[in-house]
């Protein structure tokens, strides 16, 4: 993030929904709205440093609290203990409330000034959370690192089927979703054989899409963090390709 440019960050209220932390350039229009996805742990210290990090290079980012239904601004711990309570807050999730959320995040971009261009960046839960909502709404480009349960299933939101159905696939390729998929070759949640037929089932759908994997970097490798898994240079390398597809969004910086 350029120190030359000052960002403001804040939490918001939308309505009756869900909090949202929003961070915008201080000193000019947002060119966009970007929602990002939170992992499972909730919207951390982390989550918010990205979202100042995207609005340090011009766009609006909106990172909804997904849980609130069950807790407000839940923030767990990377330990056995936040894990399994994300478990849990996460089988209360539903398809219609991401989708909502997601709806209300991208209204929430607009109403700070951002202009039309929509996209979501999203992290392991949230990459998956990412390719659901282009499943149902018109997004210009989704990122979705790390995301998983997306083609065979493997979580509550993820049942009766996972997003990524052929028909899920062409519902993405009829809104002409661009989606970048970043994974470390490393990642326990996501096999190479996974990756493999996840660009087949994008390809024979017709998605615009690029996937993009790290050999040596482990799932969560962009996250500083936990430094037991973070890869600073694939991080370096994913980040320089995350602004790469932002900055081709329409009427985009």
């Amino acid at each position: 993030m350029s120190n030359l440019v000052s960002v403001s960050g804040r939490w918001m209220r939308l309505s009756e929904g869900p909090d949202v932390y929003v961070a915008t350039p201080s000193e000019r229009a947002p060119v966009a709205t970007v929602v990002v996805g939170m992992e499972l742990f909730g919207v951390t210290p982390w989550v918010q440093k990205v979202c100042e990090r995207l609005a340090a290079a011009g766009y609006a980012a909106v990172a909804p609290d997904f849980y609130w239904r069950q807790a407000r601004r839940a923030d767990l711990g990377y330990d056995d203990h936040g894990r399994k309570e994300g478990f849990r807050l996460l089988g209360h999730l539903t398809r219609e409330g991401v989708v909502a959320d997601t709806e209300a995040a991208l209204s929430a971009g607009v109403a700070l000034g951002a202009g039309p261009a929509r996209a979501f960046i999203g992290f392991s839960l949230g990459g998956h959370l990412g390719i659901l909502a282009a499943t149902r709404l018109r997004l210009d480009t989704v990122i979705s690192c790390y995301g998983g349960w997306t083609l065979d299933g493997g979580i509550p939101l993820a049942e009766p089927e996972p997003p990524l159905t052929p028909m899920g696939a062409a519902a993405i390729a009829q809104h002409n979703t661009m989606l970048l998929g970043i994974v470390g070759g490393q990642d326990f949640l996501i096999s190479a054989d996974e990756w493999q037929r996840l660009g087949q089932r994008l390809q024979q759908a017709g998605v615009r899409h690029e996937l993009i994997d790290y050999p040596q970097a482990e799932h969560g490798f962009l996250c500083e963090d936990r430094p037991q898994s973070h890869d600073v240079k694939a991080s370096d390398a994913a980040w320089q390709q995350m602004l790469k597809a932002l900055a081709q969004l329409p009427h985009g910086g």
